[in-house]
Order: structure tokens, then C-alpha cells, then sequence
């Protein structure tokens, strides 16, 4: 229950910054190398990075997350209004290491909000660095619990790793899997 209040409380502090701080400009482009949006018409722009596979055997999930943040900002750029994100999605090839130097890459940039890393054990090592540094952090993907364990300021939308085993063996035993 706390942990609902405290990423609703978070949502809507995010959306009161967001509405308050707003500029206008233009629709977003996917540049080819770094994976930026270009907004840059005649406005402020939320700088939002995220971290993920890009390249290696992982690639399929960063890619897709990439893809889909990408989608959405394309879609909210497209509509215009006061509320406008660049995007900056940096390959961090499934490393812990890498996924670091990256995030450090997004911040040089600007970053202001942080999609985390796509994959667990790089999103452990940077959610230290957005706790430090005190960036608002989603991850899409990674499941352990060590990636939000006593940070206040690092949200998952995937079900952690002991919530995915335990609901899956509650179905099994309801389906009564496996038995004839």
C-alpha cells in the first residue's frame, strides 16, 4: 500500500513538473547512431534516457523497449502542446559495467528522466546511480528487487522476480498443470 501511494504521489508530482515546465516544439526524429529525438523547434524539451541491449545476444529486448519509448514519444511530440521529450537510448550491450558509462553518456547530455536499464543486473547498477543522483527512474523490464530496494525514486513496471515465481506456481496449481 505504501509503495502504490508513493508512485502515485510520484506520478502526479511528475505531471504537475511536466505541465509547469513545458515549451513547444516540434515532432521528434529517430537519429540513426545515437538513437536521439530531435525536438528542437522553439522550445524546452524533457530529455528522457534509457539504457538497454542494443547490439549482442540481448538486443531483442532493448531494441524493443527502444522501439517502443521511441513510439510514444513520436506519438506525444506529434500533438503537440506545451509538453515535449527527446529521447537518448544508449546500448549498454547487456553489461552492468557498460550500462553505467552509458548512464554517465545520458547525463552528460542532460538527461532528466531515466527509463533505467532494460535488462536486471545492468538496471541493479544503474539505479545506484540515479538514486545518487536523484533522477526519476522506470524500468520497462528488469525483476529484481535489489534494482528498488531502498530507493524512493526507482519504479518497476515488471513484476519482481519472487512475485513472477510465486504467481506462477499459485496458477499452476489452479490450472493443475502438468498432471492427466
Amino acid at each position: 500500500m505504501k509503495k502504490t501511494l508513493s508512485m502515485l504521489l510520484a506520478g502526479a508530482m511528475l505531471a504537475t513538473a511536466l505541465t509547469g515546465c513545458g515549451g513547444s516544439a516540434s515532432s521528434s526524429s529517430d537519429s540513426q547512431n545515437s538513437g536521439n529525438s530531435d525536438s528542437t523547434a522553439s522550445g524546452t524539451a524533457f530529455k528522457i534516457g534509457g539504457t538497454g541491449p542494443l547490439t549482442g545476444a540481448a538486443a531483442i529486448y532493448g531494441n524493443a523497449c527502444k522501439n517502443g519509448a521511441q513510439i510514444a514519444v513520436d506519438e506525444i511530440n506529434a500533438e503537440g502542446g506545451d509538453i515535449q521529450f527527446e529521447l537518448n537510448y544508449q546500448d549498454d550491450e547487456h553489461d552492468a559495467e557498460k550500462a553505467v558509462n552509458a548512464y554517465n553518456t545520458l547525463k552528460d547530455w542532460g538527461m532528466q528522466i531515466s527509463l533505467g536499464s532494460v535488462t536486471t543486473k545492468p538496471c541493479e547498477a544503474t539505479s545506484t546511480e540515479t538514486y545518487s543522483d536523484r533522477i526519476f527512474a522506470l524500468t520497462p523490464s528488469a525483476s529484481s528487487k535489489a534494482v528498488i530496494e531502498g530507493k524512493d525514486n526507482q519504479y518497476q513496471m515488471c513484476f519482481m522476480d519472487p512475485n513472477q515465481g510465486s504467481a506462477s506456481a499459485q496458477y499452476i496449481s489452479e490450472k493443475k498443470l502438468g498432471t492427466k
